[in-house]
């Protein structure tokens, strides 16, 4: 019978951030809007996320496997230092340190088909460009095969596939410890929902089939003027805020976003 030595939850509110010293001297970062449930045994230690992301820095304890939960994804640090971001249908996996191993729902099922002789592969873990390295059976336990992700990658997990990121930059997706967001090419929408996670003023996107146009840059994260006054400067978007939102819609219509391209 497994002895379950504790099982807290720790969460954090909007615009709110926390570092968490666990029991075995692992830390936990939770970015605002997070939460996480962890139980210790004298076999295993577990941590899920239940929403939210967090950035984790792993002691090592070769009797006791640290293991990260996000709904179907099960993610082993090989003493390490990673951070899991828990998005809507989504999982993003960066590595800092160390290296981790993800297996996930579809990762186990092409496994049970292949050993009852059904005829499906294994879905990719990496695009073309990058190398999966496949790790023996077993080093999550009961979840079969598994991959390993080292240093300076990232994998993206949804329901169907674990797709390893051709050009990672985890710097970018720990700049939330540093009070910054970073986008590279992330859409309008994408950007005010970034946005939306750490500020009570929250950004509504009035035509975001007309706001097509991607954005590029580092904000912080605390402060959404400096989204705003980037906005401001750009052709075409009018910005209008309240006590408790901050409107973005199209000035011109849909053919006329580029000025240069309309009619007078």
């Amino acid at each position: 019978m497994m002895l379950e030595l504790s099982a807290p939850t720790y969460a954090t509110a909007q615009g709110e951030q926390r570092r968490i010293e666990l029991a075995d001297g692992s830390t936990v970062e939770l970015n605002s809007r997070s939460r996480i449930r962890v139980k210790y045994s004298k076999q295993e230690r577990d941590v899920e996320i239940v929403e939210g992301q967090a950035l984790f820095k792993v002691a090592h304890d070769a009797n006791r496997p640290f293991i990260v939960a996000v709904g179907a994804t099960r993610i082993r640090a090989i003493g390490t230092q990673f951070d899991v971001y828990k998005k809507s249908g989504t999982t993003v996996v960066s590595v800092v340190e160390g290296r981790v191993a993800v297996c996930s729902t579809h990762q186990r099922s092409a496994l049970s088909s292949r050993a009852t002789g059904a005829a499906t592969e294994r879905p990719p873990l990496a695009t073309p460009t990058a190398q999966r390295e496949p790790v023996s059976p077993g080093l999550i336990p009961g979840a079969g095969d598994s991959f390993l992700v080292a240093a300076g990658e990232q994998v993206t997990v949804t329901a169907e596939s674990t797709q390893k990121a051709v050009r990672p930059n985890v710097s970018n997706a720990t700049s939330w410890t540093r009070d910054e967001i970073v986008f590279e090419g992330a859409t309008l929408s994408d950007v005010a929902a970034e946005f939306n996670r750490y500020n009570k003023r929250q950004l509504v996107i009035d035509d975001p089939d007309r706001l097509n146009f991607h954005i590029s840059g580092t904000f912080s994260s605390a402060d959404p003027e400096s989204l705003i006054r980037f906005l401001r400067q750009r052709i075409g978007v009018r910005v209008t805020e309240t006590g408790g939102q901050i409107r973005i819609s199209a000035v011109f219509p849909s053919r006329c976003l580029i000025p240069e391209k309309c009619g007078t």
